[in-house]
């Protein structure tokens, strides 16, 4: 009998994104900066300055818990952060106050992580029609499984999957490519689907084993061919491509020497 489907709903976060998982020795700068990036990726219209105020800020959360280059401190509450921002007599990020409303954070740590469940689990983000909530608790559990992952240690087999659709949504997070670099090692199978291949960041998709590729505009095409197709055929890999029948895919994966197409449904009788 298959394992009943667990649906994870918005209702708080439910763990702490300040949490340091790991011995680095500048481990909570390192975490400072990756939730700066995550914010980048909710609110892409965040300037230079803002970003840089934003990290300042999630640092001294650290450092006046006792953090510092080779020690640990006590754990910042996730809201400490947007506590600091709020008494800069400059603040401008006004945008983080409307995820407060939701009470994003108001995070604690204590639930159980994904990668600790063995039924399948589905993350429903449209329990709001905020989409900068959608994309920030998205964001915020794919960073809570990358968090544990490497709490759990490398495994000698694949023990689960994640599927990201409507991944180009999170293309500016640095996170994902990250994520996938290094997930198989400890045991993670990932797979990103979108419509917008152009928008990743060129370095993810030398992490990527396998490939299935639908009808696509020219530049998605070409872009996507010149990651599987020998040099001398990517253009026909493109072309081939980009005339894709309906329920017909390009294919390639580990072991095939070239890309080779794939029905998605079987055709139905007298086709």
């Amino acid at each position: 009998m298959s394992e009943p489907l667990l649906t994870v709903k918005y209702a708080g976060l439910g763990f702490n994104p300040m949490q340091v998982v790991g011995d680095s020795a500048v481990g909570h700068l390192d975490n400072a900066g990756m939730i700066r990036d995550i914010f980048a990726a909710i609110f892409p219209d965040l300037g230079d300055v803002q970003l840089g105020r934003l990290r300042d800020a999630l640092k001294r959360s650290y450092l006046d818990l006792g953090w510092a280059p080779g020690q640990r401190g006590e754990l910042p509450a996730f809201r400490a952060f947007l506590d600091l921002l709020r008494n800069d007599p400059k603040p401008e990020l006004t945008r983080l106050d409307e995820l407060d409303d939701y009470g994003l954070f108001g995070a604690i740590t204590g639930a159980p992580t994904l990668l600790d469940q063995a039924q399948p689990a589905l993350i429903e983000i449209h329990g709001t029609q905020n989409d900068h909530l959608q994309r920030a608790f998205a964001t915020f559990v794919l960073y809570n499984l990358y968090q544990n992952m490497f709490r759990r240690g490398p495994q000698q087999r694949i023990t689960h999957a994640i599927i990201f659709d409507e991944a180009h949504k999170a293309a500016r997070l640095k996170l994902l490519a990250s994520m996938i670099k290094e997930c198989r090692k400890y045991g993670i199978a990932f797979v990103v689907a979108s419509q917008e291949a152009k928008d990743f960041d060129p370095s993810l998709f030398t992490a990527i084993a396998n490939y299935l590729a639908l009808r696509l505009n020219e530049t998605d095409a070409k872009l996507l061919a010149k990651s599987f197709a020998a040099t001398d055929r990517v253009k026909l890999a493109a072309d081939r491509i980009k005339q894709m029948p309906k329920y017909k895919a390009m294919y390639y994966g580990e072991g095939l020497q070239a890309p080779t197409r794939v029905s998605l449904l079987a055709e139905p009788p007298g086709c």
